[in-house]
């Protein structure tokens, strides 16, 4: 992702988000409709990443948040391979649905941000607790930066968040991932800017590729529930 496209994202944020609804905070993964979406259009070898989700989220379902945390962010760091939309989908910004992550066993900082959010909520995870995260990385030790998403578990609103990362593999607070400069970050609830408590608005219902990958994932088995 451009800085271009990262800030005319945020451009369109603002716009859209006037007269949102609210959109229920957890997700139910039906995963034998998730397994037959994924044989149907990429074949048997990579439904097996489903079935390895199912049973990677029954063996956390009763662990503590920061061991559910670390389990779901090691499984997409292992089944995974990071690579940008243009290589996966030939699309500079696109955000795949997790149907779209295991078919192609390959996707970018959005697409393990999502999955990740959505396993994590289906654990029972309340998203006022999640939020995805626009940053910018800084590259080695150098000033140039690129944008990037990850994805936030913050115990409250102002705790330091717990950051799960598809190019580090620990599960980090906030305030030692120092190669991070945090632009904004949104959930099922709302979006926030850098160092506030309260949302800029109440729902992001309305932003344009996440309304579209939250419509596609419900007709691969994946949907909200309160």
């Amino acid at each position: 992702m451009t800085f271009h496209l990262l800030a005319s994202s945020c451009l369109a944020f603002i716009a859209l988000l006037q007269a949102a609804q609210h959109i229920e905070r957890h997700y139910t993964i039906e995963f034998s409709k998730l397994e037959r979406e994924v044989n149907e259009k990429f074949g048997a070898d990579k439904a097996l990443h489903v079935d390895a989700l199912e049973q990677t989220l029954g063996l956390l379902e009763n662990k503590s948040i920061n061991e559910q945390l670390i389990g779901v962010n090691a499984f997409f760091a292992e089944r995974i391979q990071y690579a940008t939309d243009d290589i996966v989908f030939n699309e500079k910004d696109y955000w795949a649905t997790p149907s779209e992550l295991f078919g192609h066993s390959r996707g970018d900082c959005e697409d393990y941000a999502i999955a990740k959010y959505v396993a994590l909520l289906h654990l029972g995870i309340d998203s006022a607790k999640l939020r995805l995260i626009y940053v910018k990385a800084k590259i080695g030790r150098s000033r140039i930066t690129q944008a990037h998403m990850v994805l936030g578990y913050y115990d409250s609103p102002s705790s330091d968040p717990l950051v799960l990362d598809s190019l580090v593999s620990n599960v980090l607070p906030g305030s030692q991932r120092t190669d991070l400069i945090p632009v904004f970050s949104f959930n099922d609830s709302g979006i926030w800017q850098p160092g506030q408590k309260t949302q800029v608005s109440s729902s992001t219902s309305r932003l344009s590729r996440w309304r579209d990958v939250i419509e596609r994932m419900k007709k691969e088995g994946i949907s909200r529930r309160s």
